[in-house]
This record gives C-alpha cells, structure tokens and sequence, in this order.
C-alpha cells in the first residue's frame, strides 16, 4: 500500500482537533441555553476562567473553541443559506447510501435526518447533527467543492456510558454476536466500496469487556496492519445484541 506523505501528522492534528471539539461540545451549557449537547462518555466538571487571564495576551480558551467550531445560532444568514444547501446536495445523498447500507441494523429513521437537527460545525468539514437528545450524527465533507460527502460517526449516549462499564460480580456475560464477518464485508463495501477479506474482520463480544451484553465490537483493518495501533482501523462499529449499530467511526481518509 502506498503511504501518504505526512499522513501521521495530519492524523495527529485531527486527533488534536477532535479533542478540543468534544471538549467544546460536551461541556454543561449555561442554564439559559436551550440546545441539545452531543454525546459525552464521562460528565467531567469545568472551572470557571481565572479573570486576570482576560487580561493577558493569552487567548481564551472559548475563542480558541470558537475558532474551530460554529454552531447554527452563530452562523451568519449567508451560512445558514449555504448549510442548506449543502444539506440537500451532499449531506442527505450521503446519508441515504449510509441507510441503505447498514439497513435493518440502523439506530434511527432515516426520515429522522433533516437540517433542523443540525448542531454545529468542526471547521469547515465535519458537520454534527443531534438526531435526538442521546443520539449524534457526524458527516465529512470534502474539501474538494465537487467531491463527495459521507458519514463519519455515530454515538448514542447510553452506548457510551455502557461501553466504558465494567461487568461488576453477579454479571452473566453473553458472548453471542448478532453479526457475521459476511454481514459486515457486506455493509462496508456498501458504505465505503471496498471490500474487506474475512481475515481483516476482527469480531469481539462487547460482554467480554462491559456491560453490554450479545453486541460485538467490530474493527476493519487492510492486511498488515497492526491491531495495536488505534489509528490502523478504517472502519469501526458497535452493534448493541439486536443488531442495531450503536457506535459507527470512519477514518478521516478513508
């Protein structure tokens, strides 16, 4: 496989900037701020800015925030005009193949996708939309003006939380999965257009590892990769013990 020069800085950068994105979107909202949050694995308290900050050069950190997202209510009315735009023309046609796709293993309607869920904006690529309160939608866009758009991530609330729960004593775990390597090659090669060989299927029962009984972890690697490496995988997904997709994360570049 041809490697990309300077891919592994590019993928440390995104990694930096996801960071900071969940940071910024996971905090607690001011309690006059009526918006859904997207999906945070752990609540985690935030200190209020020291006032003499404000008085130094250093930029704060909500303007550093800011800097790289936008949510609708920030956006000027050309923006607005634009995001729907985009909506009809990339982000709904790329949604659509993604339902056909993975259909009967999907968390939500497809009719559910519509702009009034539209969150906020990482840059000017990765566009979250808040499917319902528990429940976040993330597509990439190109930055090609003529290239496609796809669907990057998927995560429901509660998934989260029982991903990151260990089995506690009394627990009975279900190592079943509700998917075969055949279902997956499938699905992604739908999603994506590539197929994957069987043997860079890797299938592992969520109930070996948290509470969440009869899923499976699944994680697409090219031959050669190494399982190790968190940044090997192309494709990874979560299926919950009736097949529904709880957890969906694409590579960037791929």
């Amino acid at each position: 496989m041809k490697t990309i020069p300077g891919r592994g800085l590019i993928l440390i950068g995104l990694a930096v900037i996801a960071v900071v994105l969940l940071y910024f979107l996971w905090k607690k909202p001011p309690q006059n701020e009526k918006h859904r949050e997207p999906i945070a694995v752990s609540a985690r308290k935030v200190s209020a800015p020291d006032p003499k900050t404000t008085e130094t050069n250093r930029p704060s950190k909500s303007r550093i925030f800011h800097s790289f997202t936008k949510r609708l209510t920030d956006m000027t009315p050309d923006e607005k005009s634009e995001l729907a735009k985009k909506f009809a023309e990339k982000f709904k046609p790329a949604a659509d193949k993604w339902f056909k796709a993975y259909a009967g293993h999907l968390p939500f309607r497809p009719e559910d996708f519509t702009l009034d869920k539209f969150h906020s904006r990482l840059g000017d690529y990765m566009y979250t939309f808040m499917i319902a309160p528990d429940l976040t939608f993330t597509i990439q866009d190109s930055k090609d003006p003529t290239g496609v758009a796809k669907v990057s991530y998927l995560m429901s609330r509660k998934a989260a939380v029982a991903m990151i729960t260990l089995p506690q004593n009394g627990f009975t775990p279900d190592l079943s999965v509700p998917i075969t390597r055949e279902d997956v090659i499938r699905m992604v090669e739908a999603d994506t257009g590539v197929q994957f060989k069987p043997n860079e299927v890797i299938i592992t029962p969520t109930a070996a590892s948290c509470v969440i009984n009869g899923g499976a972890y699944v994680e697409l690697l090219p031959t050669g990769a190494d399982p190790n490496n968190g940044l090997s995988g192309k494709v990874d997904l979560v299926f919950g013990h009736d097949g529904a997709l709880l957890n969906y994360q694409r590579d960037p570049f791929f």
